[in-house]
């Protein structure tokens, strides 16, 4: 009996001893990520390398999500298939503008450090900031719609076709386009050694 008490004192100590330890961290752990940052070398160049591998991920996911939908040129392919394959792009894609307003709002961060790269040149007004850029892509498949309840298949064909367009040919690639920018103001800029394979699909032996 004394044995169980005294392994039962053991416990009990040790417990306050690691909850203590615990509140004492949290409010230092809080005060640090409260504290303003600057935009230094080191914290940019990990951000970027952090929002670059994000981007690429989501690159991939959502060319892997929507290559199905190149099923409509298949000849043996039903309407019944198709329009669910619209519906899995449809749900795949509600939380992906949440995961890019994360980003931008990452790289909105670094945007300040002098010789950071803008976006696209193609407006009168000039190039806008990269983060601006993802903001509207997120804007973008977030107002997306897809009508997955079409009932003849040729009507669900070219929305097949439209919804690889919007998403493959002008989100995606627009991504790819901008993160590869980064990484050049990594390397150009920033002088890191940065390999340009750093980021792909895993290669399969």
């Amino acid at each position: 009996m004394k044995n169980r008490k005294s392994g039962l004192f053991a416990v009990v100590t040790l417990m306050l001893w690691f909850c203590a330890s615990a509140f004492a961290v949290t409010p230092e752990f809080a005060r640090l990520h409260r504290d303003k940052v600057q935009p230094t070398h080191d914290i940019v160049l990990k951000k970027i390398l952090f929002v670059c591998g994000q981007i690429n991920a989501f690159y991939h996911g959502t060319n892997d999500m929507v290559a199905a939908l190149q099923l409509a040129k298949n000849s043996n392919i039903s309407a019944e298939m198709l329009s669910a394959q619209l519906l899995a792009v449809k749900i795949g894609l509600v939380e992906k503008p949440s995961l890019i307003r994360h980003i931008a709002r990452e790289i909105e961060f670094c945007e300040v450090y002098p010789g950071f790269p803008l976006g696209f040149n193609d407006s009168p007004e000039g190039p806008e900031k990269i983060s601006v850029e993802f903001y509207k892509m997120a804007d973008h498949i977030e107002n997306l719609q897809i009508n997955h309840k079409l009932k003849e298949l040729p009507e669900l064909r070219k929305e097949a076709q439209r919804v690889v367009f919007e998403l493959f040919w002008t989100d995606s690639e627009k991504m790819r386009t901008l993160a590869s920018d980064m990484l050049n103001f990594l390397r150009m800029v920033l002088k890191e050694d940065i390999p340009f394979h750093i980021f792909g699909k895993p290669i399969h032996r």
